[in-house]
């Protein structure tokens, strides 16, 4: 049984641990304890290294977790370091995560059905077939307000038959690992988590999608969202110049452009037509005056007419 070092530190970025199995040639590790974080409940798995040597996937096994290395490796016991960019990474989205999907419920009574953490982004699929731009606007608005009151993000164990006030119910039996959001939350999870609400950064809703009935939001939070806004406004600076136009003006630019290039279609179409129409029209009339001609030729007995 692996002892699960990041249920109660997220922020812990290296460990010692014994060896106690390993596979696939000495590239499927087993160890006594572990930091790394395996994929699973829609987050990805921890990278870094095992003395020194790549970990490129976490697998959990139930009671055990396996540690995937680029190359062999042989020794009674590892030096492991988390890839501390890409773990916190992960904890800004999952605890961003927790909170748009307790904000939506706040404010509207929509529940999360299911979350995904992308390399790119992240979404959650709420469940309901109606949701405007504006709702969404506004919860992003109180996702951020809370994330300014800094508060605190904390992990509690309790009894499954007791807990209470969660905000999606589980059928785990026994111990459960509860993440709560101070006055605002209560979750079972096993993901890695920031210890505040200020520490999650700006969240910001990108798109929204209808998916089976449901609503998908995609969503950013932290770093992702400094750098999408980033290179948003870069792309709208680019286009602002071409088109010599203040930022706002582009969206309106832009729609009259489409408009004008409808028009060139339309106008190009018809005198594609027309064009195409008087060569056929001139040969149609050559052919009459060939069929007129052979018509007099056979009623002269075959004889040729000389004018």
């Amino acid at each position: 049984m692996t002892e699960r070092l990041y249920y109660n530190d997220s922020y812990q970025r290296a460990f010692e641990a014994r060896v106690v199995g390993a596979e696939d040639g000495g590239r499927r590790i087993y160890l006594d304890r572990t930091a790394f974080y395996p994929a699973s409940g829609g987050q990805p798995a921890d990278y870094g290294t095992l003395n020194g040597i790549r970990v490129v996937e976490v697998i959990d096994e139930d009671e055990r977790i396996a540690h995937v290395v680029e190359s062999r490796l042989e020794a009674e016991r590892a030096a492991g370091a988390i890839d501390w960019e890409r773990r916190f990474d992960h904890m800004q989205q999952h605890s961003g995560q927790h909170l748009l999907s307790a904000v939506f419920e706040e404010l509207y009574g929509m529940k999360t059905v299911s979350f995904h953490l992308g390399a790119e982004c992240s979404t959650i699929d709420l469940e309901t077939g109606s949701l405007t731009r504006e709702q969404a606007c506004a919860a992003e608005d109180r996702a951020n307000a809370v994330a300014l009151e800094c508060r605190a993000v904390g992990v509690q164990y309790e009894d499954a038959a007791t807990a209470g006030g969660l905000r999606k119910a589980t059928e785990r039996a026994g111990t459960l690992r509860i993440v709560t959001i101070d006055g605002l939350d209560r979750s079972a999870c096993g993901g890695t988590h920031v210890r505040t609400t200020g520490e999650i950064g700006p969240t910001l809703i990108r798109k929204l999608d209808k998916i089976r009935g449901n609503t998908r939001v995609e969503f950013l939070c932290g770093r992702r969202a400094m750098r999408r806004s980033r290179a948003d406004y870069e792309a709208l600076s680019a286009a602002a110049r071409r088109l010599g136009a203040g930022l706002d003006e582009v969206p309106q630019l832009v729609e009259a452009l489409q408009e004008q290039a409808k028009e060139s279609e339309k106008a190009r179409r018809k005198l594609a037509v027309e064009t195409g129409a008087a060569p056929r029209r001139r040969a149609i009339r050559r052919s009459g005056r060939g069929r007129r001609g052979v018509a007099a030729a056979r009623r002269a007995g075959g004889r040729r007419i000389e004018r």
